[in-house]
């Protein structure tokens, strides 16, 4: 099992119209239903407005591959 973690800022997603339009739930929402059709993957998502920006020790011990 492959461990992604996609991160993103989700500031532009919920300011600006248009971003949140197509990505109303973050680009980083959109990333992880995507890739977590993989069975060989296990996907969290992390945010900048989350504890320590969502990238904790334990997230970053955790993963495998960060995405940005």
């Amino acid at each position: 099992m492959i461990r992604v973690t996609i991160w993103n800022e989700f500031k532009h997603d919920r300011e600006y119209e248009g971003v949140h339009a197509i990505y109303p739930d973050g680009i980083h929402t959109c990333l992880a239903r995507a890739l977590g059709v993989d069975a060989d993957l296990s996907v969290r998502t992390a945010t900048f407005g989350e504890s320590e920006h969502g990238l904790t020790q334990s997230v970053l011990d955790d993963t495998d591959v960060l995405v940005f």
